[in-house]
């Protein structure tokens, strides 16, 4: 097909990619034994009250926990892809059952919703800046249509459900193919939170923006967990013309997030302010 080059490219909550998903989204404290045994270290259980989980609200983990865990993710990934890795050599030498591709399953890495991991810590704690707000003062475009330079934290709430979640099959497990799991699905890393080798994998946002150059504009939602991921694209992102803003009170769909409003109506305008901001930007150029 003939396909025309794009004139610019908009990233309305684009995430980082499926593979620091998968890996953010990773419960660490997850086994499973030969004999089909499901077993949880208790040091790095992110749904133990010890941990700083809380049932009712909002959970608080400490630094020290929270660099474990962030660690011990990684490490599980890493693991997860030797293991595919290896299994993809023993079907290259024809000593699998398959000769093309074989089911890849991973207890406790399945997702809440709307692209978040439901062992994700921020999805419990959105207290946690280095995955819920900005590093520095960026443009918020507020309710009212106005745009104000601050810290932006996401107003995201809480989803303690995740603890009941993660635990399932339905919505705590991953089942993929090896192939799907290591093309699109991993991503290789040293810690989970800033040590990921972002073009360790294709489908990988981050290491996409490095090669784009044409105009860009990026709206992270500002209820919602990929501001900081957002802010980390504008930064790697190669365009000359790039712009970054983050939408108050949106969710991942761009609506408003009612949960989190404290008047009612306080977010109404999310879906409205966004695409409007994205027309003036469009039109601004091309």
């Amino acid at each position: 097909m003939d396909f025309k080059p794009a004139d610019g490219i908009v990233f309305p909550d684009a995430h980082p990619g499926n593979g620091v998903q998968s890996l953010r989204g990773l419960n660490p404290s997850i086994s499973v034994a030969a004999d089909g045994a499901y077993k949880v270290d208790p040091a790095l259980d992110p749904f133990s009250p010890a941990n700083g989980f809380n049932p009712e609200g909002a959970s608080h983990y400490s630094k020290e926990f929270q660099a474990r865990y962030f660690a011990a993710q990684s490490q599980v990934m890493n693991g997860l892809i030797a293991k595919a890795e290896a299994k993809m050599a023993l079907i290259g030498a024809g000593k699998s059952t398959w000769p093309d591709d074989d089911i890849f399953v991973i207890p406790g890495g399945g997702f809440s919703g709307a692209g978040a991991g439901s062992a994700s810590l921020n999805t419990m704690d959105p207290g946690i800046p280095e995955l819920m707000s900005t590093a520095r003062p960026e443009k918020l475009l507020k309710n009212d249509g106005t745009i104000v330079t601050e810290v932006v934290r996401s107003v995201a709430v809480p989803e303690p459900e995740n603890a009941r979640a993660n635990r399932t099959f339905d919505r705590g497990t991953k089942v993929f193919t090896l192939k799907s799991f290591l093309s699109a699905n991993a991503v290789k890393s040293t810690n989970s939170l800033n040590g990921i080798d972002w073009c360790s994998s294709n489908n990988s946002t981050m290491c996409a923006v490095q090669s784009i150059k044409i105009p860009t504009l990026i709206a992270a939602m500002g209820a919602f967990h990929f501001i900081p991921d957002q802010e980390r694209m504008y930064d790697l992102s190669a365009a000359k013309d790039k712009d970054y803003i983050v939408i108050e009170g949106a969710v991942h769909g761009y609506t408003p997030c009612k949960a989190c409003e404290k008047t009612p109506g306080q977010y109404s305008n999310s879906d409205r302010n966004l695409f409007d901001y994205i027309a003036k930007w469009a039109n601004a150029r091309f």
